[in-house]
């Protein structure tokens, strides 16, 4: 069996088809300087004819290799059976859209060449992306240091390169949802930060979509902290102050006031703001008990329906027929 690669480069890919060749040249010449490595994509369940790009990049370039999921499980999932399936040293991960620019990995070699187990690409520069993005964004990383376990860095992306002891770890790790670059903080290794502006898009549109992005955020948050339910239990406290003092008021008002007469928008106001508190504090313990339900249920992340191999094997069977 060949010995296996010095880099391994990962790249998870939903509905890419048009960027596998651009993408597959572009990281050959980036890693050309760099040592022997190989090229994992991971199809989440593509739509687009991704597969068939891939069919053709592996049967051209036995360096690339791929995983296709039945269906598409998420970015997430695509990360951690890139992690799973990859042979290198160390493992660069990357986008398949070529926003994130390959022309970085020499950086981020030298980092890690260095002595950090951890190299992260932090983007710098958020010109090309859209106001609200951009925002979001900002304000999402700000509240992910205020609540969250670990701090992330504003502008740090699944760009990154992870030495093997580093994927190793990450690879015992059996939770159901995994935040990688919070992961990866959380472990302790050694880590470096990289700036990097972002590239445009060649082809194709963003994958990312609002509700992508929130279900992104919500997991980020709810995976690396505890600290929403401490804040649901000091916002009942919170209400009950303020239920106390309603209480206090009214029996001042009774006792000492003439003439007092019960206030609708009082009344609809405090029944508003203790309902909206209440579901508030549910939303809050409902999303963490649906974890804990994936949890118990033992559900694998995603599920393969075919690699490189496996076509590599199915092509050496019909030649081996045709030549009987």
């Amino acid at each position: 069996m060949a010995a296996p690669p010095e880099f391994s480069i990962v790249v998870p890919a939903y509905n890419e088809a048009a960027n596998i060749a651009p993408m597959v040249a572009a990281l050959r010449a980036a890693m050309a300087p760099l040592g022997r490595c190989e090229i994992v994509y991971i199809d989440d369940g593509s739509n687009d004819g991704t597969l068939a790009a891939l069919r053709v990049a592996a049967a051209a370039d036995p360096s690339v290799r791929y995983v296709s999921f039945t269906r598409n499980f998420g970015h997430e999932a695509a990360l951690r059976a890139g992690l799973r399936y990859a042979r290198g040293s160390a493992v660069i991960v990357i986008d398949a859209d070529l926003e994130h620019p390959p022309e970085l990995i020499p950086d981020l070699v030298k980092e890690w060449r260095n002595g950090f187990k951890i190299v992260t690409a932090r983007r710098v520069g958020y010109e090309s992306m859209p106001w609200f993005k951009r925002t979001t964004s900002r304000l999402y990383y700000r509240l992910l240091d205020a609540l969250g376990d670990v701090h992330i860095e504003p502008g740090s992306a699944n760009f990154m390169l992870l030495d093997r002891v580093v994927v190793e770890a990450v690879n015992r790790i059996e939770d159901q949802d995994l935040f990688l670059r919070g992961v990866v903080r959380w472990l302790g290794y050694p880590l470096a930060s990289v700036p990097y502006r972002q590239s445009v898009r060649q082809h194709g549109d963003s994958k990312y979509s609002i509700r992508r992005m929130v279900e992104l955020a919500v997991t980020g948050i709810a995976v690396h902290s505890v600290r929403p339910l401490r804040f649901a239990i000091w916002l009942a406290l919170g209400f009950a102050a303020l239920g106390a003092l309603f209480v206090i008021y009214s029996i001042v008002s009774f006792l000492f006031v003439q003439h007092t007469v019960a206030g609708w928008t009082s009344i609809m106001a405090a029944i508003a703001i203790l309902g909206a508190a209440q579901l508030l504090v549910l939303g809050i313990v409902g999303e963490y008990v649906g974890r804990i339900l994936r949890e118990t249920r033992k559900r694998p992340s995603y599920i393969v329906a075919e690699t490189e191999a496996d076509q590599r094997a199915d092509t050496a069977e019909r030649l081996a027929r045709s030549a009987e």
